[in-house]
């Protein structure tokens, strides 16, 4: 009997790490958060994340390409989103936690978006 409940636990640990290492946004993504204003570029509606790229200009004119992360299908449809809610060509102003170790990616509050223009 202990020996069904031990593969019964091993199981579950299996089947539950791949769920645990596909939202370790700790991993991505510093506790810090930031904005960045830009224009939609190109946007990926799919799972497991939507991602929304943006133009974003710097002070010195040039540009640099941000990968904007959210969440699956799931939560966007729950909160109202659909794949035209932002579309290419949209200049916006988003907020979120910032890329770990400087990278251009965001991981977006949905709450924080501002469409501009």
């Amino acid at each position: 009997m202990k020996t069904l409940a031990g593969l019964g636990a091993i199981a579950v640990a299996v089947v539950a790490s791949p769920v645990l290492a596909h939202h370790a946004y700790d991993a991505n993504y510093i506790r810090e958060t930031g904005s960045i204003e830009g224009v939609v570029v190109e946007v990926f509606w799919g799972n497991p994340h939507v991602h929304y790229y943006l133009e974003v200009t710097n002070d010195d004119g040039s540009t640099m390409l941000w990968d904007v992360e959210s969440d699956n299908l799931g939560v966007m449809a729950r909160a109202g989103w659909t794949i035209e809610t932002l579309e290419v060509g949209d200049r916006v102003r988003v907020s979120g936690r910032l890329g770990r170790e400087g990278r251009s990616r965001l991981a977006l509050d949905l709450e924080s978006v501002e469409t501009l223009d």
